[in-house]
């Protein structure tokens, strides 16, 4: 399949996957070599363009792989198109791409519509910025490739299936654009050995503030920058970590609840039993309970045993 210049796909959708509320309409790629005639397959008549664009009535994830070229739609003026770009295209919005006739380009493709992914994208992605920056990506490339797969099998729940890798896909999108301009930043990279940092010392009470020192940045700066490139405060985050921790430990091992809280930082059991408390809204031996987690010594702790909660 890879070794070929084009493949394409409509797959047909009952009203069985309509009610999935996510179906496949196309799926393919092209590799457009210089100067060749655009577009290499030959598309239904609705998918063609026309001298003034044209208009769909489904989303669609172009991936420019390789080469470069050209955009335009109603909301977007004329730009143009490098490679480890996704043009996004909308439903009801005319647009028009092309490959620059010097290089060429791979280009790969997904069109989807329904009611499950019309409120994701309108929260997520704008018509006036259809240019979505990503890098060439592996992990991209490879979500495409199992679309192709898949809709090579025409039988019952691939559509299902699709709809799966798509929804994935589009996370996968939005998670590397907005990650891309931060990507070789030397703050990132700080930001990267300050995660680093509190995942290394859960278990002790290194602060925000420790973890400053430790890069020779200010604590107001570290804060700031944290929070803009993950989205979350460091306390939160260091939270979170301890959070997921116990409940790893709770549902992994036969440790008591005093042996917990010493292995995620806590100073005393009675903090940490009212922090999980506070998240969880149940007790760390509730937590236990309902997942099962023997004691040390083959059985549940009792009540008696476990006294801080």
């Amino acid at each position: 399949m890879l070794q070929e210049n084009h493949f394409l796909k409509y797959p047909t959708a009952s009203a069985i996957d309509e009610k999935w509320g996510l179906v496949c309409t196309t799926v393919g790629f092209q590799n457009v070599k210089p100067h060749a005639p655009y577009p290499v397959a030959i598309h239904p008549t609705d998918y063609n363009f026309t001298n003034n664009g044209r208009i769909l009535d489904e989303y669609q994830l172009i991936y420019i792989t390789e080469g470069e070229g050209f955009f335009q739609s109603s909301s977007c003026e004329m730009c143009r198109v490098e490679a480890g770009t996704i043009l996004m295209l909308f439903p009801g919005e005319r647009h028009l791409y092309y490959p620059n006739p010097e290089t060429g380009w791979k280009e790969t493709w997904v069109g989807f519509r329904g009611w499950q992914v019309d409120q994701t994208i309108r929260n997520f992605f704008r018509r006036e910025n259809p240019i979505l920056k990503v890098g060439v990506r592996e992990s991209i490339i490879d979500l495409y490739h199992r679309i192709i797969s898949y809709s090579k099998d025409d039988i019952r729940g691939t559509q299902q299936v699709i709809a799966g890798v798509i929804s994935y896909l589009l996370g996968r999108v939005y998670y590397e654009q907005i990650n891309y301009t931060n990507r070789g930043n030397k703050n990132t990279d700080k930001i990267n050995q300050a995660q680093m940092l509190l995942r290394e010392h859960i278990s002790t009470h290194l602060s925000p503030a420790d973890i400053a020192a430790k890069l020779s940045m200010s604590y107001s700066l570290l804060r700031s920058l944290f929070k803009t490139v993950t989205g979350v405060s460091m306390s939160a985050y260091q939270q979170q970590l301890k959070l997921n921790l116990a409940k790893e430990l709770l549902t992994t091992s036969s440790k008591n609840i005093s042996e917990i809280a010493y292995e995620t930082g806590f100073e005393s059991v009675s903090r940490f039993c009212c922090f999980f408390k506070q998240h969880m809204k149940i007790t760390a031996s509730e937590f236990r309970a309902k997942n099962g987690i023997l004691h040390k010594s083959g059985r549940m702790p009792s009540p008696e045993e476990e006294t801080y909660e």
